[in-house]
């Protein structure tokens, strides 16, 4: 009702202006009728086919009054045979609009009722002696097959409305052509099931031809000239002027500080229009196209205006939002790959930057570290110092930098690695091995230094070394490699594994040779003997003098390195006793 108040009100002012021009007395509508019914419960939708037909009065140009009657029907309703006829009687005010010569468009309301009527096929069976029915005389049933045949018929008479319009299309000056009317047809009809009244929702759809009765004669119509939208309007007024579809056109709205950007309006626009461009309401240019630039301006917002005027068209204005970026500088993180690493270890290094604003692309990371090395993403830590003199655990904190720049600056971002050195552990001394002049047998003092001492810390670290380096005086400088066979002599006592010798593996004995040097390794000989251990019966000849002063250059050093030691520094090359064949010495006697 609110829509049809507003149009009236809208159409009120040409409806003045109208008076003075010719308008049918009265108009009669005949043609075809669609409805499409929506019930308001659970009856499905259906289409319903009919005619109508309408008689308006019209008290002016512009307003009358109409009545509608029509039928629709539809035989079988999706499927359940149901025969239906729906008839309106509807009443009410149209508003016509007879601006244009030729094409007249109408809205009304109208209100009024509706005669809806349904019927359908009931077969009954024919009464028989166990099912005795009876049809009464008046009634006069059809048989089918052992059925009488009925119709089961219920009709009603409720509110109705429509809401809609449609459009008129002259002919001549008596007959018309409507090849659209449309309305929201809203019914009333109470539901069959629930006994309730329910609103249906439908669509109407009518065309046909409209026929029209009496009228003033036209008076002479005035010279006039046509129009660029088809009108005609008196040669004393000017044409109405035309709407200037008016759009910026930028190829980029976000600029970098030295960036510019050519600002275009539409296309399409006259020839003759005059163009004013404008920043921010400042006045810049009266050219076709405008170059924004960011040289003197700060980061920020702007606005780029244009009116445009051109004779016979409205005066057209459209602005465009240009944002001036600032610069920022790049960011980001360094990982890496682990936080802690022994000495000697690598961590890969892994940044994580994002590039800033207006700056470019981002160049490759480069690293940096306050100690070690970097090779490409990894950092070795062999190159991180610590105090040679001490043997426990030592660590120290490196910082490692990842430098990342664009095309204006660069940003740096640092992680810490802890460098660990271990503790050292030192391998263990023991007696040294004295041997006689020119000779390579192991004695018997030399065995209980292998057998009980040596055997003793083996069984408390069997993944141990023993290390056995062999030494000669200068007067045996010409026995060739008289200090090796001395130390493989040891480490086949060792070894072997059968009669007196112990069976420790021969790969975790190292053996080293020092010549005639002793490498700064003192003599540490005991005779197997002290004033508490009573010494070694020794096989006889095989007895050496603690007064012989030349017996502290023919021994073997004998060293034991616990798992994870540090190998002794007397002697800097050494080979293990398998690859020097100790298996085939067997048990030295």
């Amino acid at each position: 009702m609110k829509r049809i108040l507003c149009l009236l009100v809208f159409v009120l002012p040409a409806g003045r202006g109208a008076l003075g021009q010719d308008y049918p007395r009265a108009e009669t509508f005949l043609g075809y009728t669609y409805v499409r019914a929506n019930s308001a419960t659970d009856v499905p939708a259906f289409s319903a086919n009919g005619g109508s037909g309408q008689f308006v009065v019209n008290f002016n140009n512009w307003i009358g009054f109409a009545s509608d009657l029509g039928a629709v029907h539809n035989g079988n309703i999706t499927g359940y045979h149901i025969d239906t006829t729906v008839t309106n009687f509807l009443f009410g005010p149209r508003v016509a609009i007879r601006h244009w010569g030729r094409v007249t468009p109408y809205f009304q309301i109208l209100w009024g009722g509706v005669y809806g009527a349904s019927s359908t096929q009931v077969l009954i069976p024919t009464g028989t002696p166990t099912n005795p029915i009876v049809i009464p005389p008046e009634v006069n049933p059809l048989s089918t097959d052992g059925y009488t045949s009925l119709r089961a018929k219920r009709d009603q008479t409720a509110f109705a409305m429509t809401v809609g319009g449609g459009l008129d299309i002259k002919i001549n000056k008596n007959v018309s052509f409507r090849p659209i009317g449309l309305d929201y047809y809203m019914t009333r009809l109470q539901n069959y099931r629930s006994g309730q009244d329910n609103n249906q929702h439908n669509l109407r759809y009518t065309t046909g031809f409209n026929f029209t009765f009496g009228g003033e004669k036209p008076e002479p119509a005035a010279p006039t000239r046509a129009c660029w939208d088809g009108s005609n309007v008196p040669l004393s007024q000017p044409c109405p002027t035309r709407h200037l579809a008016l759009n910026l056109s930028a190829a980029q709205t976000q600029l970098c500080p030295g960036g510019t950007v050519t600002i275009t309006p539409s296309a399409g626009l006259p020839d003759n229009a005059t163009y004013q461009w404008s920043i921010d309401g400042q006045a810049i240019s009266n050219a076709l196209s405008m170059e924004f630039g960011t040289t003197g301006r700060e980061p920020g917002v702007y606005k780029v205006g244009l009116r445009v005027t051109v004779p016979e068209y409205d005066e057209a204005t459209t602005e465009s939002a240009i944002t001036v970026r600032p610069y920022t500088a790049p960011s980001g993180t360094l990982q890496v790959s682990e936080a802690e690493v022994l000495l000697g270890g690598r961590v890969t290094l892994t940044p994580n930057f994002a590039p800033g604003q207006c700056g470019g692309a981002l160049h490759p990371a480069v690293f940096t570290a306050s100690e070690g090395s970097i090779s490409g993403n990894q950092f070795d830590s062999s190159g991180v110092q610590f105090d040679p003199g001490t043997n426990a655990e030592q660590q120290k904190t490196v910082t490692v930098t990842a430098t990342v720049a664009d095309d204006r600056s660069s940003a740096s971002a640092q992680a810490t690695i802890l460098v660990k050195k271990p503790a050292v552990t030192l391998a263990k001394r023991l007696p040294d091995i004295v041997f006689l002049s020119g000779n390579e047998r192991v004695n018997n003092c030399g065995k209980r230094v292998l057998l009980e001492e040596l055997k003793a810390i083996i069984e408390s670290d069997r993944t141990g070394t023993v290390v056995l380096v062999g030494h000669v005086s200068q007067s045996e400088a010409g026995n060739v490699d008289l200090d090796q066979r001395r130390a493989l002599n040891a480490a086949a006592v060792l070894s072997a594994g059968e009669g007196v010798c112990y069976g420790f593996p021969a790969a975790q004995i190292l053996v080293g040779t020092a010549g005639a040097a002793d490498n700064g390794i003192d003599y540490q000989a005991h005779f197997c003997g002290t004033s508490v251990i009573p010494k070694s019966k020794e096989m006889h000849g095989y007895d050496v003098n603690e007064n012989d002063l030349d017996a502290k250059y023919r021994r073997v050093e004998v060293w034991f390195m616990p798992t994870g030691g540090q190998l002794p520094a007397s002697v800097g090359a050494y080979k293990d006793a398998v690859s020097l064949s100790v298996s085939s010495l067997g048990c030295p006697k």
